[in-house]
């Protein structure tokens, strides 16, 4: 009897390999015709496959345990870190941006979602030495390669390699501790690049090595041989006081990461210079709240702005506005200029209106910038 179903457990899990392959085989056939429709058809497949599984094998809950909780906590402190080291590097000019699209978003947030939940069934209900398992990884990673990534505009080696390592990763984690950890670096690592509206360019040589170089903390940390006696003392959960922080502090900065997008009403951006000293310093960050008609009332003097001057931003105070031959003109001056800005703008350059500073915080990246130019 337990052979029987043993049998029918592995045939399962080939048949699960078998339409992953055949799913492929036809996204990559039709992706160019179809390519409004890739994310949803991508979703609908990963629902029904995740489905499948539950129907055949059911569904083992993921248990929590202390020792989960603290691989949690060692993907959330890497996240935290690699995303701050991103910002850094990028900073305010070298961040690629992207149209966001909300729809898109869901989409791959439900598939990655599903991906890993799936990941964990199959290995769940795999052997060790089960040949099944590195079929369904290259599987996975030819997905992330062929479907998911824009080839066009990426490096096809930049992306194989960020791949491969994400699925070894990602198979070697929920094998040990489930999927919690794995959504997490799944959504940093699969989802922000390609639906955030600022990221570095896939193509980055600097993006490829903080990837691995992150990946590789995360398994340093979570491959070290726990003791039976702390791994049994760990079953008893308990959420500590870091758990809220770090997952706190990850959020905080996934914020800054779309503030400084510009996509919203609010944005975030740096101080470049003591232009407007003492009000704003070098290497403040500023929130701008964008112009619209509900608030370009507020166009007047003594108002702090930001604008565009060619490729730069610049944030000075107003010091009048001028009608010339029926057209509005705004004259700027920065606080600690000693005269107004030579050229005059409209409307249309206008960012947004400066609202808050924030001391200090966009300093590093301003001083990585300048080392960049000099």
């Amino acid at each position: 009897m337990k052979e029987s179903i043993n049998k029918q457990i592995q045939n399962a899990l080939k048949i699960i390999n078998f339409l992953m392959v055949i799913y492929l085989i036809v996204m990559i056939i039709l992706k160019s015709k179809i390519s409004a429709l890739v994310y949803p058809i991508n979703t609908v497949f990963f629902m029904l496959l995740t489905f499948y599984s539950i129907l055949i094998f059911g569904y083992k809950k993921n248990k929590k345990s202390m020792l989960k909780d603290r691989i949690s906590n060692i993907f959330i402190i890497s996240s935290i870190v690699f995303l701050i080291v991103i910002f850094i590097i990028g900073g305010f000019t070298e961040l690629q941006k992207n149209a966001f699209n909300i729809s898109k978003t869901l989409y791959l947030f439900s598939y990655i979602a599903l991906s890993e939940i799936l990941r964990y069934q199959y290995i769940n209900k795999s052997t060790k030495n089960n040949k099944n398992i590195y079929l369904f990884s290259f599987l996975y990673i030819l997905i992330d390669i062929f479907i998911i990534n824009d080839i066009a505009s990426s490096s096809i080696i930049t992306i194989s390699i960020i791949s491969i390592i994400k699925n070894v990763l990602l198979t070697y984690t929920t094998s040990k501790y489930g999927y919690n950890p794995c959504l997490i670096y799944a959504f940093i690592v699969e989802l922000l690049p390609i639906i955030s509206p600022i990221y570095l360019p896939l193509n980055s040589y600097l993006y490829l090595v903080s990837v691995i170089v992150y990946s590789l903390i995360i398994y340093f940390f979570i491959s070290k041989p726990y003791r039976k006696t702390e791994e049994e003392t760990a079953n008893v959960y308990k959420k500590s006081i870091s758990f809220y922080v770090e997952r706190l502090l990850l959020v905080v900065i996934l914020i800054i990461i779309f503030l400084v997008s510009g996509v919203f009403k609010y944005s975030l951006s740096a101080i470049a210079s003591n232009s407007m000293y003492p009000a704003l310093k070098k290497g403040d960050a500023i929130i701008i709240e964008k112009l619209d008609k509900k608030n370009e009332h507020m166009i007047k003097a003594g108002v702090v702005i930001a604008f565009k001057d060619g490729e730069n931003i610049i944030t000075h105070r107003i010091e009048s506005v001028v009608n010339e031959n029926g057209e509005e003109y705004i004259i700027t001056k920065g606080d600690n200029n000693p005269s107004k800005d030579v050229t005059k703008k409209k409307k249309d350059d206008i960012i947004g209106i400066v609202k808050f500073r924030i001391p200090l915080l966009g300093y590093p990246s301003i001083e990585i910038s300048e080392i960049k130019n000099k």
